[in-house]
């Protein structure tokens, strides 16, 4: 089987080069920074401002983004915060039961506002070591043989199985291990999808 996680490596130089809204992403992880002075960040106005930007900037052609703002978009942050409090603890290697349940109902209500793509862009700002971006493009490739049942992602159970499957290459490959001390594997691995997925870089 073609596999493209067999020859895993530290895309971050490519990436940045590819991804011209690249600098985008970095303000709006500055913004969560900046929230993260505040105890209760996931109210403050920082991490709203860093949602919406990345979305308007990441996903701007989706039907749903041209439907947020910030007051529902604040809201749907403020009645998640609990549930994201409790996954700060987690991350893409180390999910238990717990936290599977917790994902798959933040993920849909994430989802009702902001769309399948949308939504796991939103919730791997606000918890990079734990969700891992997808899109169209990513789904239609993983789906042939890598990661078969997450169809083109329209129900919450497909990101599970998605996530679940990462989680599997992570182990099976050893991809931590090829990646510079301390790296967030989640977001590198996202990276390396848009590098090899969407940019169709060869092996």
């Amino acid at each position: 089987m073609d596999n493209i996680y067999t020859n895993f490596y530290d895309p971050s130089d490519e990436f940045q080069q590819e991804e011209s809204r690249y600098f985008c992403y970095e303000i709006a992880r500055e913004l969560i920074s900046k929230a993260k002075h505040n105890n209760d960040w996931y109210e403050d106005i920082n991490t709203t401002k860093g949602v919406l930007l990345l979305l308007f900037t990441w996903n701007f052609a989706a039907r749903k983004t041209k439907k947020i703002n910030f007051n529902n978009t604040r809201q749907l942050i403020k009645d998640n915060k609990n549930a994201l409090k409790i996954l700060e603890k987690y991350s893409i290697e180390n999910v238990n039961e717990e936290a599977w349940h917790l994902i798959k109902n933040v993920f849909e209500k994430f989802k009702i506002v902001f769309g399948q793509t949308g939504a796991s862009k939103a919730l791997s700002l606000l918890n990079p070591k734990l969700f891992v971006m997808w899109d169209t493009k990513i789904r239609k490739y993983l789906n042939k043989e890598i990661i078969p049942g997450i169809d083109n992602g329209g129900k919450t159970e497909h990101y599970i199985i998605f996530l679940k499957g990462i989680q599997k290459i992570i182990s099976d490959y050893k991809l931590k291990e090829k990646l510079p001390p301390n790296s967030i594997v989640a977001k590198k691995i996202d990276e390396y999808n848009y590098i090899k997925i969407i940019k169709n870089k060869k092996i």
